[in-house]
């Protein structure tokens, strides 16, 4: 068995600085033998650094070595070509991939490729999602366009950036507007396009399988039982499509029917409502933690870990839904009680 090669996702809005950031990224030592698909149709550009070699898919030159895919049609079948397809002597040419957005992106469908296509999942390894948020814009961005909220749901990191511009709002106010929609995700700066690199490469919060993040900062659980109190400037979800999350805590066990009942009728009424759900969850009978992941109705296998890692033994669960009442969400957790 090879090792899964590490693929990362990288999205935002129209204007966000996903470009700047990827160019960037690119230059580091850490990424420096990448491979970037940009997932959008049409023209595509990444400042100075592109040399197209072929009109009918892009495929470019880095001037840092990497090479760069504009796909124009299925990415399923680019993530399975490219492995041969970009090597020399039996060997691929590169260490890991990133993915690009198009600003106007529902990442979900291709988180739902990456999940779902056992080709697919059998050479790649999600690592996380990033997505970046311009720091000047970004706020009326996320109230008025439901690609923007949904980008940062989703997100493992969310990156703010132009955060250097003198009418960059600050940081604080972002991070309040943006905890509600994603209680998961951390927020970082990356200023003038430059971020933490670390932070991208020690991305390991999509799949709980084999995951080397820490448990608790894997879930990076809050509870969330009171609603944060914003002042109207700073509140994303007076909208019909409001986005939320909640959070649940289960003190006894759950008998593991329960949850295969549970899970599958919730899914089933609400699947696509379900943004993205994580949970620890303690099942009857294991002597460990079962650690679950999904976005929308498709799930990550399940970690089952053979030890807590501290003494704290509650199942806690995360939802980031779209127009799901608390109340109802609520009621659907009661059923797994003994």
């Amino acid at each position: 068995m090879q090792p899964r090669i590490p693929l990362y996702l990288l999205t935002g809005f129209l204007g966000s600085g996903k470009t700047t950031l990827l160019n960037q990224l690119v230059k580091t030592s850490e990424f420096a033998n990448s491979l970037v698909i940009i997932n959008e149709l049409g023209s595509t550009s990444l400042d100075h650094l592109l040399m197209t070699h072929s009109q009918e898919e892009q495929v470019v030159e880095l001037a840092s070595g990497c090479i760069c895919c504009t796909i124009r049609s299925d990415l399923s079948k680019t993530l399975r070509d490219i492995v041969w397809r970009f090597s020399r002597q039996g060997r691929k040419q590169f260490d890991r991939v990133l993915i690009e957005t198009t600003g106007l992106a529902d990442p979900a469908p291709v988180l739902h490729t990456l999940m779902a296509d056992p080709k697919i999942a059998d050479q790649y390894r999600l690592h996380g999602v990033v997505t970046c948020v311009d720091s000047v814009n970004g706020l009326s961005t996320l109230r008025e366009h439901f690609e923007a909220r949904q980008q940062a749901a989703v997100a493992d990191l969310i990156l703010l950036t132009k955060q250097d511009l003198p009418e960059a709002m600050p940081v604080a106010d972002l991070t309040s507007a943006l905890r509600p929609l994603n209680p998961l995700a951390q927020i970082a700066l990356a200023e003038q396009g430059q971020a933490d690199w670390q932070l991208i490469g020690q991305l390991d919060h999509a799949e709980p399988v084999q995951s080397d993040t820490p448990l608790q900062s894997w879930l990076r659980f809050t509870p969330l039982a009171d609603e944060p109190q914003l002042t109207p400037e700073l509140q994303l979800n007076a909208h019909g499509d409001a986005i939320q999350a909640y959070s649940f805590e289960l003190a006894e066990p759950i008998p593991m029917p329960k949850f295969e009942l549970w899970l599958n009728e919730l899914l089933a009424l609400k699947g696509p409502d379900l943004l993205r759900m994580k949970a620890i969850l303690h099942i009857q009978g294991f002597p460990g933690p079962m650690v679950i992941h999904g976005v929308q109705h498709l799930f990550h296998p399940a970690a089952f870990l053979t030890q807590w890692p501290n003494a704290d033994r509650q199942s806690k669960l995360v939802f980031i839904t779209r127009n799901i009442p608390r109340e109802l969400l609520a009621q659907s957790v009661q059923m797994l009680r003994p």
